[in-house]
């Protein structure tokens, strides 16, 4: 028996070796990572990604502020060399974000020294929509249309300058004009935490009020962006089977496991940790890793078992060293991916490797 089990141990270890992400779950779901260029790329990494996954995501350059700073004042040339460079390297593109809270410009909600009232700050977004999502129509697989507009708190929607202008009319009128500029685009709305307790709730009657109002939704994005040993796995399961009971295909689009010990949850950018300790700065523990291997096997296993109704898992980032959980909520030396700062495989890789296998 020890002999049997020490061949076949062997064997599935030959096996995740020789297969890359993007075979290994090539029956099951697409598999991408978020990168900040695809153009800047070192060499190396470019291989990497290459290798390992179908769909690539840009991490800023396709954010409100990024392509249109000032009024009127588009920026496409790094948008335009991503889509680019994504084509001659054979991945597909997910847009990331048309209508955000944050990294958007003030200009959209003044009006001089007034702030602008509902109806031009919708034509300021549609203008805005339609241009982006019309410039790369037929190039983007998907888009998340919407980003984070439910609110952490009591309330049902973030009270962003969004929704202060507007109320619930941006969400309607965003997925509207993304589908008229872009009809073969997949159109997601995008936030975190929303696997798990009130977001949840508030997700699903989000989705019901776009349907109910005409909104071409076609997806949700699970951004996915856990913690060790606090991976909410029984939720994030309920989360998928209940997205898509409503009819929609599944997204986790953010995905990473913060090893760091924080007091911040969550995932907005504007709340910071005042902690100053880096607990791994000098390396992260074996066994730490092991457990971070473990639960990342988990979560795929999970992610197999409904293959049906998920479209798309992405890494944010493409390995330690890029990873944005290096500088938020405050500065520290992570390891939440599957390589490390050398483009290393680390325990995790093997272990969703595994997963597919198994």
């Amino acid at each position: 028996m020890r002999a049997l089990f020490l061949l076949t141990w062997l064997l599935m270890a030959s096996l995740a070796d020789a297969q890359s992400l993007r075979e290994a779950f090539q029956p099951f779901f697409r598999v991408g990572a978020a990168v900040p260029s695809t153009e800047g790329l070192p060499e190396d990494e470019t291989a990497l990604l290459t290798r390992h996954f179908v769909s690539v995501t840009p991490e800023n350059l396709m954010k409100p502020e990024a392509l249109q700073p000032r009024e009127g004042t588009f920026r496409f040339e790094a948008a335009d060399a991503f889509l680019d460079r994504a084509k001659q390297l054979g991945l597909e593109v997910h847009g990331h974000t048309l209508v955000w809270h944050a990294q958007c410009p003030e200009w959209f909600f003044r009006d001089g020294a007034s702030p602008a009232s509902r109806e031009l700050v919708l034509e300021r977004m549609r203008k805005h929509i339609t241009t982006v999502a019309g410039r790369y129509r037929g190039r983007i697989a998907r888009w998340d249309v919407v980003n984070e507009a439910i609110s952490d708190g009591p309330e049902f929607l973030r009270p962003s300058k969004w929704f202060e202008a507007t109320g619930e009319d941006f969400l309607v009128e965003a997925f509207k004009s993304a589908h008229a500029a872009d009809p073969q685009a997949r159109l997601f709305y995008n936030d975190y935490q929303i696997e798990s307790g009130a977001k949840r709730g508030k997700t699903l009657r989000l989705l019901r009020l776009l349907s109910d109002r005409g909104a071409p939704v076609h997806g949700v994005g699970i951004q996915g962006h856990w913690s060790i040993d606090e991976v909410p796995f029984d939720d994030i399961e309920r989360a998928i089977i209940a997205f898509h009971a409503e009819g929609l295909r599944v997204a986790v689009t953010e995905l990473d496991i913060d090893v760091v010990p924080r007091r911040v949850a969550g995932a907005d950018i504007s709340v910071r940790d005042r902690a100053t300790e880096d607990p791994y700065a000098k390396g992260c523990p074996d066994e730490v890793l092991q457990r971070q291997a473990e639960q990342y096997a988990r979560l795929f296993t999970l992610f197999r078992k409904h293959a049906d109704k998920l479209d798309l898992v992405t890494f944010w980032g493409l390995h330690d060293g890029r990873s944005w959980l290096n500088g938020w909520p405050r500065q520290r030396t992570n390891y939440p991916l599957l390589w490390d700062r050398e483009l290393k495989p680390k325990p995790a890789l093997d272990a969703v490797l595994r997963a597919a296998l198994e």
